[in-house]
C-alpha cells in the first residue's frame, strides 16, 4: 500500500488533470441525459405533481413540517433523514419541481465520488468507466425525478465508500478517517436503516484492521460511538414520543411479514388488513393486533407481533422459506424490470417515461462484471471490507425481507465500481482468467432471456396496481387544472386516463363534469350513465364518489329540463350521503317551486328542508328560504313568511347580499300569498 501511495504522487499532474477533465465531459453529457429525462418527467408524467403511494407520504410529511409540526405524534414510521430534508426545502418554499432540481446534482455529485472512490482504489480508467456506468443506469436516474430517498441514499453509500477507501490508504490511523467513516455509517441509517447492522461489522474490522491492541479497540469504540451519535436524535425521538426503545423505524417487522409467508413470492406481498400505504400502515396493524388478542398493542409488541409471523413461518416450513430465500437471492441479481414503486418498463409503454431510454443499464446487467471485481479484490478480505459489506448488507436485507429495487439500490456505486474495475482489468489476465471473467460478465444475458422464457420478472405482474394508479393520477392531474380552467389539459388528461384505463367511473365521471362546463350537457349524460356501469360501491370511498356522479347526474338533468329523473338523481345521493344537507335542499326546492304541478308536493319538500335545516344547523340562509318556499307550496304562508325573514336576515349579516336581494322578492309574493315558481337549484360537487 506504501508503495501504490509513492507511485500515486509520482504520477504526473497531468494525469490527473485529463482525469478531472474526462469527468468533467462524462459528466456533462449525463446532465444533458438527466435534463431530458427531467424535462418529459415534469410534461407527461403525472406524478410529478401528484405523487402516490410511499412518494405522497413524504410531501404530505414535508408539508407538516413547513407547518411548524417538526416533531410527530407517532415514533418514525419510515428512515427519517429524507422527509426532513424535504421539510426544509418545503419550509424555504421549494415545490415538488424544487424537489427534482435538488435531486438533479446530487445524483451527479454522486457519479463524481464513485469516480474519485474507483481511482483511489483501482486507477484513473476505473474512476471514469465507473462513473459512466453509473450515469447509464436506469434506476438511479429514474430516482433523481422520484420523491424518494433512493438519491440520497445512492450519495450517502458513495461517500462512506470513498472515506472508507481513505481510511484503509491511510491504514486507520487518523482519527479525522476513523469519525467521518462512523458518521456516515449513522447518518446513511437515518436514510437506509439496515445500515445499522454496519455499526457491529465496523467495529470489529476497525479493531481487527488497526492491529487487535488496546489502541485498536479506542478506535472501534470511537468510530461506532460516533455512528450511533448520529442515529441517537431518532431514537431519542422515538423514545419521547413512544416511550420505548425503537432505534429508528417502528415498521421492521411488518415489513418482514410482507415478504415471508406461504403465498410470498420474493417481492412485496400485501397482508390481510394492512394497507400498502405507510401512513395507514401502523393503524391497520394496531386493528389486527387488538382483535387477535383483545386488547391495543405497544409499538414494538405490534412489529413483535408481525415479525413472529415471519420467524414461525421459516420455522414451520424450513424447506419453503429456503426456497423462498433462493428466489429473493434471485431476484437481485437478475431482476431488470420488477419495480413497485416506478416501473420504468411500464412507464415506457403507457408514454410518461420514454426518455428513461437514455439511461439505458439495468442494475441487473453489471452483476455479472461486480462478482467478477469482487473477486479480483477479495485476495484480501480485510482490506476489500468496504466493498463486501456495502455489497452484503442489501443482499442481506433483500433476502430476509423481500426484493424491491429500493432495497437493492445501496449496492449500485460499489457495483460500479467493481464493474469498472473488472472491465479495465480484463485484457490484462491471463487465457484462463479472461475466459472466467468473460463468462461471467455476460452472464446476466443467458438469465434475462432464461427469465423472459419462465415468465419471471414479468412486467405484466404489475399491471393490475400500476395501471389503475397511473389513471387515477392522469384523472386527478385533470382535476387540478378542471379546477384552474384550463379545460383543454384537463380533457386530454382525463382522455389519457381512460385509454390506460378504459371504463375508469371516476374519468368517466369528470369527463360529465367538463362537457356539463363546456354548455355540452347531452355528452355530459352519456359519460355519466359509463361512470355509473363502471362505479363499484363495495367501499365507503366508491359510495361517496357514487353520490357525486348522481350530482352531476342532479345538475345534468336540470340543464336538459328532465326534473323528473332529477327527482331520482337526488333520491340516490340522499341514499348514498344522507348526513349532506344540501341533496335535501336540492329536492325540497325542485318538489316546492317545480312549475309542474304533478311533480310538486309540498308534504315531501317540507320534510326534506325540515331534515335539511337540522343537518345544516344554525347560520345558514339556504334552508330557511328553500322551507319557506315549501311552506308556501303547502299554503302555509304565515310560516313561510317567519321562516323567509329568517333567511333574509342571516343572509345580510354573512353578507350575501345577492341571495338577500332574492329571499326579499320572494318574501314579497308570500306576503301576497303567492307560492314560489323557479328553475331548480343544481347541486354543489364537492372537490373530488
Amino acid at each position: 500500500m506504501a508503495l501504490k501511495r509513492l507511485q500515486n504522487a509520482a504520477r504526473p499532474s497531468g494525469e490527473s488533470h485529463r482525469f478531472w477533465l474526462t469527468l468533467a465531459a462524462i459528466c456533462l453529457v449525463g446532465l444533458g441525459l438527466r435534463v431530458a429525462i427531467i424535462a418529459e418527467f415534469l410534461r407527461e408524467n403525472p406524478i410529478a405533481e401528484r405523487p402516490w403511494t410511499d412518494s405522497d407520504t413524504y410531501w404530505q410529511m414535508a408539508g407538516e413540517m413547513a407547518a411548524g409540526r417538526w416533531v410527530g405524534d407517532t415514533p418514525f414510521l419510515s428512515a427519517p433523514l429524507y422527509p426532513y430534508c424535504l421539510g426544509l426545502l418545503r419550509t424555504l418554499g421549494g415545490g415538488l419541481t424544487s424537489v427534482y432540481l435538488v435531486q438533479l446534482p446530487l445524483h451527479l455529485g454522486t457519479a463524481v465520488i464513485i469516480a474519485s472512490a474507483a481511482r483511489r482504489r483501482f486507477s484513473p480508467a476505473t474512476g471514469l468507466v465507473a462513473a459512466g456506468l453509473f450515469l447509464c443506469l436506469t434506476d438511479p436516474a429514474v430516482s433523481s425525478t422520484r420523491v424518494l430517498a433512493n438519491t440520497v441514499q445512492l450519495l450517502l453509500v458513495a461517500l462512506l465508500w470513498w472515506r472508507w477507501v481513505i481510511l484503509i490508504e491511510h491504514e486507520a490511523r487518523r482519527w479525522r478517517d476513523i469519525g467521518v467513516v462512523g458518521l456516515l455509517i449513522g447518518v446513511l441509517a437515518l436514510s437506509y436503516p439496515p445500515a445499522m447492522l454496519l455499526l457491529p461489522a465496523y467495529g470489529v474490522w476497525l479493531w481487527w484492521f488497526a492491529g487487535h491492541g488496546w489502541p485498536a479497540v479506542r478506535r472501534a469504540a470511537g468510530g461506532v460511538g460516533l455512528a450511533a451519535l448520529a442515529i441517537a436524535p431518532a431514537t431519542l425521538h422515538n423514545a419521547w414520543i413512544a416511550g420505548e426503545f425503537i432505534p429508528i423505524s417502528a415498521h421492521g417487522g411488518i415489513t418482514l411479514r410482507q415478504g415471508n409467508a406461504a403465498k410470498s413470492r420474493g417481492v412485496y406481498t400485501p397482508v390481510a388488513g394492512i394497507s400498502p400505504n405507510r401512513s395507514h400502515m401502523h393503524e391497520d396493524a394496531a386493528r389486527v393486533y387488538a382483535r387477535v388478542h383483545g386488547r391495543a398493542g405497544s409499538w414494538r409488541e405490534i412489529d413483535q407481533y408481525f415479525r413472529q409471523q415471519a420467524v414461525e413461518f421459516w420455522k414451520r416450513d424450513r424447506t419453503r422459506a429456503l426456497r423462498l430465500f433462493a428466489t429473493k437471492a434471485y431476484w437481485f441479481v437478475t431482476s431488470c424490470h420488477y419495480n413497485d414503486m416506478m416501473p420504468v418498463v411500464l412507464e415506457r409503454r403507457y408514454g410518461v417515461g420514454a426518455r428513461a431510454v437514455l439511461a439505458p443499464l439495468s442494475v441487473a446487467w453489471l452483476m455479472g462484471a461486480a462478482l467478477v471485481g469482487l473477486i479480483m479484490v477479495l485476495r484480501r478480505p480485510v482490506r476489500s471490507a468496504p466493498e463486501w459489506l456495502i455489497l452484503g448488507l442489501p443482499f442481506v436485507v433483500v433476502v430476509l425481507f423481500f426484493y424491491s429495487p429500493r432495497y437493492r439500490l445501496p449496492v449500485v456505486p460499489v457495483v460500479c465500481g467493481l464493474a469498472a474495475w473488472a472491465l479495465v482489468s480484463w485484457p490484462r489476465c491471463g487465457t484462463l482468467a479472461k475466459c472466467g471473467a468473460v463468462l461471467l460478465i455476460a452472464l446476466p444475458l443467458p438469465l434475462y432471456f432464461l427469465n423472459v422464457h419462465n415468465k419471471f420478472d414479468n412486467p405484466d405482474d404489475m399491471l393490475m396496481v400500476y395501471v389503475p394508479l397511473l389513471s387515477s393520477s392522469h384523472q386527478r392531474l385533470g382535476d387540478t387544472r378542471l379546477a384552474a380552467g384550463d379545460l383543454k389539459e384537463a380533457e386530454r388528461r382525463y382522455q389519457l386516463a381512460l385509454e390506460i384505463l378504459p371504463g375508469n367511473p371516476v374519468a368517466h365521471r369528470q369527463v360529465g363534469a367538463l362537457r356539463l362546463r363546456q354548455g355540452r350537457p347531452a355528452e355530459a349524460l352519456g359519460e355519466l350513465y359509463l361512470a355509473m356501469q363502471n362505479h363499484g360501491r363495495s367501499t365507503p370511498e366508491q359510495r361517496q364518489s357514487l353520490a357525486i356522479t348522481h350530482r352531476l347526474l342532479f345538475n345534468t338533468y336540470v340543464a336538459l329540463h328532465r326534473p323528473r329523473e332529477a327527482v331520482s338523481a337526488a333520491e340516490q345521493v340522499i341514499t348514498l350521503d344522507p348526513n349532506d344537507p344540501d341533496p335535501h335542499l336540492a329536492l325540497a326546492w325542485l318538489l316546492a317551486t317545480a312549475p309542474d304541478d304533478a311533480l310538486r308536493n309540498p308534504a315531501r319538500a317540507i320534510q326534506q328542508a325540515e331534515l335539511a335545516r337540522h343537518l345544516a344547523g344554525a347560520g345558514r340562509s339556504e334552508p330557511e328560504d328553500v322551507l319557506a318556499a315549501a311552506y308556501a307550496a303547502a299554503g302555509r304562508f304565515d310560516d313561510a313568511l317567519a321562516a323567509a325573514t329568517t333567511a333574509l336576515t342571516v343572509a345580510r349579516k354573512s353578507g350575501d347580499n345577492e341571495l338577500a336581494e332574492q329571499i326579499g322578492q320572494r318574501l314579497a309574493l308570500y306576503r301576497d300569498r303567492q307560492v314560489c315558481r323557479a328553475a331548480p337549484r343544481p347541486m354543489s360537487i364537492p372537490a373530488p
